[in-house]
């Protein structure tokens, strides 16, 4: 059985991913924490600290999950951000490139920044606006060249907005719904700027087939192809709560540089046979189910 290495595992992406794995590969697990519910391997380490030692003696597969994802933290922490998420990734290749290992990259939308036209095909130009896209778009160069320079087989993943159940805190709909279940009036930025939302199990199902499908060097859109507005998620959780609330919109809430839309062209994805299966208010049922049920988390 196959070994597969996949760091960030106790994080949104990687609590949804796990379940998926364990059933045809022997994983192993790197976090900053651990996760006693889970049956796996785990090391607890930080990610730019990664000893040979305590490795497995055959890595397969590296999905590099890790990550500090949160662009206001990155913004005003901008070393922190470069240590983790750069000097991370690189970590990451030196162990793909001893171990010969396959390696599936997360990153993000972000890199494309603001955009003339819509929708976004991988051959734009890359234009971070954030210390976090930056950090992202330099994750992606480590990619390419590693894989130009060992022939080593690297899929590069940029997702658009995913959204789901344990999604992170700075997560737009998770702020959203936070907001929806505790108060009558919730507080927002730009609420006409839209975006490419897609489930969490669409881009577990991407991560899935690139693991198979995947050979040499390539990145790949990940979005649902559908862009919707901030005030339209608002009104379709309105329906889902049944909860009467008043939106309050604010500048200060608005990040500089903050694309009106982003609308992703995954068509290179779809040809390996892909495509998003999860509607945007489907998966918002989901979403908002969970945390009303662990609004106490």
């Amino acid at each position: 059985m196959e070994t597969v290495l996949v760091t960030g595992f106790n994080g949104f992406i990687g609590s949804h991913l796990i379940p998926q794995l364990i059933q045809k590969y022997n994983v192993v697990g790197l976090s900053t924490s651990k996760n006693s519910q889970l049956k796996i391997s785990q090391i607890k380490t930080d990610i730019t600290k990664i000893d040979k030692k305590i490795l497995p003696s055959k890595i397969s597969k590296i999905i590099h999950l890790a990550a500090i994802s949160d662009v206001d933290f990155c913004q005003k922490n901008p070393l922190d951000a470069s240590h983790i998420n750069i000097l991370g990734t690189q970590k990451i290749l030196e162990l793909a490139r001893k171990h010969d290992s396959q390696v599936v990259f997360i990153s993000r939308s972000h890199v494309f920044g603001s955009q003339k036209t819509n929708p976004i095909d991988e051959c734009c130009q890359k234009n971070p606006t954030s210390i976090y896209a930056a950090t992202k778009l330099a994750g992606e160069s480590l990619c390419e060249s590693y894989s130009n320079s060992y022939g080593l087989n690297i899929g590069v993943m940029r997702l658009f907005s995913v959204y789901g159940p344990n999604s992170p805190k700075h997560s737009v709909t998770t702020n959203i719904i936070k907001q929806i279940i505790s108060k009558k009036i919730i507080k927002l930025g730009n609420i006409k700027s839209k975006r490419d939302f897609l489930y969490v199990d669409d881009v577990i199902n991407a991560i899935l087939l690139i693991m198979k499908k995947n050979h040499n060097y390539n990145a790949y859109n990940v979005g649902s192809e559908k862009s919707y507005s901030i005030n339209k998620i608002c009104t379709i959780l309105k329906g889902i709560s049944e909860k009467n609330f008043t939106i309050n919109t604010s500048r200060t809430k608005i990040r500089k540089n903050d694309s009106m839309e982003i609308l992703s062209n995954s068509s290179k994805l779809k040809k390996l046979g892909w495509k998003a299966k999860t509607s945007v208010p489907e998966g918002l049922k989901i979403t908002y189910n969970w945390h009303l049920n662990n609004s106490n988390l």
